[in-house]
């Protein structure tokens, strides 16, 4: 089954919604960004949300240092590094947490993703590459750039209920992203949130023919 991660929880209301909908994971970010909260916030969030949903920290060219901070005080179960975190920067986080990490990768073509396979990330998770940011566009990219790959991706990017169907049956992800399509006037909304997450499911009911990676833990 496709995992779900809702990304940029803010506020109290916010995680009453996860735990209402059940993704599987629940995206804090760190970065710079209209979404951005603090570590105190993050804290406060991850206490009230039910511990089957994981919470995943977002981090853009972070010290090193604040990303094992927040990993080991038990505010994060997963870590997402999303600016230009190299293998080196992996390697030293690895060496500093068990956590899994999820390495983003902006995508302009099929070598970005052959390139980012190789890193020492448990995850990838694809994004559009816009060249001003990060992240967080709201843009699809060209899904036929993904290549077939044993390393359990995120698909991420404009993805919505409307083509969440499609973007499934094209790309066979392990897991898929969403934020700004299921928001209104830049707070989630628990219906549109809904709706997603039941196109999602809804596609998973015809059946997915099964990828390499997909069994992944």
């Amino acid at each position: 089954m496709v995992k779900i991660k809702i990304c940029g929880l803010k506020t109290g209301e916010d995680i009453r919604m996860a735990n209402r909908l059940k993704p599987d994971f629940a995206g804090f970010v760190f970065a710079d960004s209209r979404r951005r909260i603090t570590p105190e916030q993050a804290a406060g969030m991850k206490k009230e949300l039910q511990p089957e949903i994981r919470s995943v920290g977002v981090f853009v060219n972070e010290e090193l240092e604040r990303v094992v901070s927040l990993a080991e005080s038990g505010v994060l179960d997963l870590i997402q590094i999303h600016g230009d975190e190299d293998e080196a920067y992996i390697r030293r986080l690895k060496e500093r947490t068990e956590k899994p990490v999820i390495k983003a990768v902006r995508v302009r073509g099929q070598e970005d993703i052959l390139q980012a396979v190789k890193l020492p990330c448990e995850y990838l998770l694809l994004d559009t590459y816009k060249a001003d940011g990060y992240g967080g566009s709201g843009e699809t990219f060209c899904w036929d750039w993904i290549p077939e790959i044993t390393k359990p991706f995120f698909l991420a990017g404009g993805l919505s209920a409307e083509n969440i169907a499609e973007a499934l049956k094209c790309c066979h992800p392990w897991a898929v992203d969403v934020s700004s399509s299921v928001e209104t006037e830049g707070r989630k909304d628990e219906k549109k949130a809904r709706r997603f997450m039941e196109a999602v499911r809804a596609q998973e009911q015809h059946g997915r023919p099964h990828k390499p990676g997909e069994g992944h833990p």
